[in-house]
């Protein structure tokens, strides 16, 4: 990937001015799990060379969003996970400053200025948004400039999982995401091998960890722990070892390969497409010295773990666990996950349950619409949805799904996932944006809009 190597080397001269100026830096991230590795990686590195700096955490580089942020403050601004969508925005902003964007997600077209350096792996022909993480970048960035770090490798493959980057055989990390992999198996820091993709198949019993698989969606059996336990004596694996529960960990390697098989055909069968339904077999990523009983084990349930913590704007114990920290930090994942899926359960249940009631129709689009101001939890949320109702409208005109939040000044905070991979959802919504005026982007799977509640008929009747 030379391309993407001699991009690196663009902001090179950007740390080294900081350095050399010890000038205060603000850094800006988006919060989710790929933002939060960002952020923790390049704060590890700031600190590092002694460079003061200012950490926010945002939705979006929006108009009203920047107005807010203390750029009179700061000669040096960083934008990760986030940015390249909104260049002409951020220069109204910031044109005298001295910025620097990671990100992997669709640039938009626009004149820069001197002052920015853009480490965008689509500006050298490289698919950024399934080659490349804005972690991994993040992380690369970092090795140029102080040598690997042993303790980051895992923070930036949990980056990259947690924003489904999985796009290779049998759901691999592709590109540079796999490069990263590969050198952190050398290090001895990350294992990888095929084998189920339940949750916390580390540490859980078999009923637990089929449960609380969510990617992928199980239809009747994630979240419902009674309907596992009659699922697997169904197909003759006994979930009980005597007056104990079996561990997910105790299969044997026939069971595993017979629960792989009915598993698939049970989704199959509920629905779920086929493509979908084998993500329920295939790599699993670890960190080889975390203890088994870690929610951090698995790195997929690590990024898990990242995404929660950041729609629930715990952006500490995000970055303390990303750093290194356990002990206290521990113990509040483990509450913060039961509030996570507390909140993702109570509104997929009414998704499920009043169904066309709360949905608005577009030409290949329907929009589910939430009745509360939760605009953190709708990207988790159309993930689920278009997985699970993917084989509902595979025969229909539906090829885009919606979940959409009320949030302040009659606006919608709304993700979308597509369903059909004809589409490229990003550049569609980057032109209806410019054509509608509202603000979205993305990537060509998976984009987000904030859109005033005036226009949405017109979104609908476009898209």
């Amino acid at each position: 990937m030379a391309g993407i190597q001699d991009l690196l080397s663009h902001a090179l001269p950007f740390f080294e001015g900081i350095k050399r100026e010890k000038s205060p830096v603000l850094v800006v991230s988006h919060y989710d799990a790929d933002g939060l590795s960002s952020a923790s990686i390049l704060s590890w590195m700031l600190t590092r060379l002694d460079v003061p700096f200012q950490l926010v955490f945002v939705e979006q580089t929006y108009p009203d969003t920047l107005e807010e942020l203390p750029f009179s403050n700061y000669k040096h601004v960083i934008f990760l996970d986030l940015g390249s969508g909104y260049k002409d925005f951020i220069k109204t902003f910031a044109s005298n400053k001295q910025v620097l964007i990671v990100d992997h997600h669709v640039p938009a077209k626009s004149d820069g200025w001197e002052g920015l350096i853009e480490i965008n792996p689509y500006l050298v022909g490289v698919d950024a948004s399934t080659q490349t993480s804005s972690s991994s970048l993040s992380y690369s960035i970092v090795s140029r400039v102080l040598g690997d770090s042993v303790s980051l490798l895992p923070v930036a493959v949990a980056g990259a999982l947690g924003d489904r980057l999985d796009v290779g055989e049998k759901f691999s990390l592709t590109g540079l995401n796999k490069e990263i992999v590969e050198k952190g198996k050398k290090l001895g820091v990350i294992e990888e091998f095929v084998s189920l993709r339940l949750f916390g198949i580390k540490k859980k019993t078999i009923v637990e960890a089929i449960a609380s698989t969510l990617d992928p969606f199980i239809p009747g059996l994630s979240g419902n722990p009674s309907a596992c336990i009659k699922f697997l004596e169904s197909i003759g694996i006994q979930p009980r070892s005597g007056d104990s529960a079996r561990l997910a960990s105790s299969l044997s390697q026939e069971e595993i390969k017979l629960l792989a098989s009915e598993l698939i055909k049970y989704m199959i069968s509920n629905g779920v497409n086929v493509k979908e339904a084998e993500k329920i077999f295939g790599y699993n990523y670890y960190l080889v010295p975390e203890p088994d009983a870690s929610p951090l084990k698995d790195l997929r349930e690590y990024a898990f773990v990242l995404n929660a913590l950041g729609r629930l704007d715990h952006y500490g114990t995000a970055m303390a666990l990303n750093l290194g920290f356990r002990g206290k930090y521990i113990v509040r994942v483990e509450e913060s996950i039961k509030e996570y899926r507390r909140l993702l359960a109570k509104q997929l249940s009414r998704i499920f349950e009043k169904g066309e009631e709360i949905a608005r129709h577009g030409k290949q689009c329907v929009i589910y619409f939430l009745d509360e101001n939760l605009p953190k939890l709708t990207g988790p949320l159309s993930s689920i949805i278009a997985n699970d109702f993917s084989q509902k409208f595979k025969a229909s005109h539906i090829k885009i799904i919606g979940i959409a939040a009320p949030t302040t000044g009659e606006k919608y905070k709304i993700s979308f996932r597509r369903i059909d991979e004809s589409i490229d959802l990003g550049n569609i919504l980057q032109k209806l944006s410019r054509e509608l005026g509202f603000m979205g982007g993305g990537h060509p799977a998976a984009g987000g809009a904030l859109i005033d509640e005036k226009i949405l008929d017109k979104l609908l009747e476009k898209i």
